[in-house]
């Protein structure tokens, strides 16, 4: 081989939905050399979700009428279809992915961790990874958020047990359990402790369970979630604080028993006192993954997202784009499957461009939803 044919055009660092979803796109293009980079195993986040954790987003086979399922990463296929579920969960969400990677004869490299990004003079990035090097052309990041819990929300959120880190709901001990957070992982995790016998107590810094006063689903809670928890109110084991913004948590003995503990302070002075580590369903780092490049973004202060083009490219180094729940434009959220899959295209023909490709075809995806490039849309709310 030539040392030319060597080179990746385009190297896709992740295996989930994200770089699957834009491997596949740029088929579209005609991109051949195309590599996926994946550190543990295609839909590794969704393998490590916690047992009773379920897609919030309903998948639904609609295609034939154009209503391409939510949780889809390419307008020809159906996880509803593929696995008989409404609400997938993170294990079977996995076959999905791997039967899409299969069939499309993607060319992934798994347990090949990235371990540093390096542009070089020659315009070349030199992939180091645990397998060896790799020389590519561009690079898109896809690392995703799940495998990066925010560990620093609040002084002692390193002593809590982050929602990603539980295996099971059902397995953690105790009667009674505290969870900090209010948007859509604490109430989910609240709704299934409550179900396996819990009596369980929600801080939240405000009531997100009350009905929304915007429309974007990436800020309120979904109806599935908003159910569920009016399901676990009936039981009385289920007490939701709002207002309860968290400063910090220390361990400490209870007052009555001597038996070690935790406690929990809020910003205005009121304190929780819990035996068993509270979970701490508050997020992840923001950036995610791209974090481990940190120097090759520039990051916006406010948010603490990576700055990026109107191409998802990063506005610091040039041949380096983002896809994934970390895409953000200005108020713009695209953290859900059915957005971030809307910036494929956008980032396809980009690369297109970039490499001599005809990017027409693409134009195929925008009347299904899958090309979205005109923001101006996405601020509207419903009438009613």
């Amino acid at each position: 081989m030539s040392a030319d044919s060597q080179i990746l055009d385009v190297a896709i660092v992740g295996a989930g939905p994200a770089g699957i979803g834009l491997a596949i796109t740029l088929q579209h293009v005609g991109a051949a050399r195309v590599g996926l980079l994946e550190s543990r195993t295609v839909g590794a986040s969704f393998l490590r979700w916690p047992g009773e954790t379920r897609f919030i987003t309903p998948s639904f086979y609609g295609n034939p009428f154009g209503l391409v399922d939510l949780n889809a990463i390419t307008p020809t296929t159906s996880p509803a279809d593929l696995l008989g579920e409404q609400h997938p969960s993170g294990p079977h969400y996995a076959e999905y992915l791997r039967a899409l990677a299969t069939h499309h004869k993607l060319h992934i490299a798994e347990n090949c961790a990235v371990t540093a990004l390096v542009l070089r003079a020659d315009g070349l990035f030199n992939v180091l990874t645990s397998r060896g090097p790799v020389l590519a052309r561009r690079v898109v990041w896809a690392t995703g958020e799940f495998h990066h819990p925010d560990h620093a929300r609040f002084p002692g959120a390193d002593l809590c047990q982050h929602y990603a880190e539980v295996p099971s709901f059902a397995a953690l001990a105790g009667p009674e359990r505290i969870v900090i957070g209010g948007f859509e992982s604490a109430l989910d995790a609240a709704c299934h402790l409550v179900a396996a016998g819990h009596t369980v107590r929600v801080l939240a810094p405000r009531p997100t369970w009350l009905l929304p006063d915007e429309g974007d689903p990436s800020v309120i809670l979904t109806p599935h979630t908003r159910s569920r928890i009016e399901t676990a109110l009936t039981t009385g084991r289920l007490e939701l604080i709002d207002g309860a913004r968290i400063t910090r948590v220390e361990p400490t003995l209870s007052a009555t028993d001597s038996t070690p503990g935790f406690l929990i302070t809020a910003e205005d002075g009121r304190t929780w006192r819990t035996a068993q580590p509270p979970i701490n369903a508050t997020g992840f780092r923001k950036g995610g993954g791209a974090r481990q490049i940190e120097p090759l973004f520039a990051w916006d202060p406010e948010t603490g997202f990576p700055l990026i083009t109107t191409d998802d490219e990063s506005t610091l180094t040039p041949g380096l784009f983002l896809v994934g729940p970390h895409v953000r434009h200005d108020k713009i959220i695209f953290c859900f499957i059915y957005k971030f899959r809307q910036r494929f295209a956008v980032v396809a023909r980009a690369l297109a461009g970039r490499l001599a490709l005809d990017a027409a075809p693409l134009e195929e995806l925008r009347a299904k939803g899958f090309f979205l490039d005109d923001l101006s849309c996405c601020l509207a709310t419903c009438e009613c």
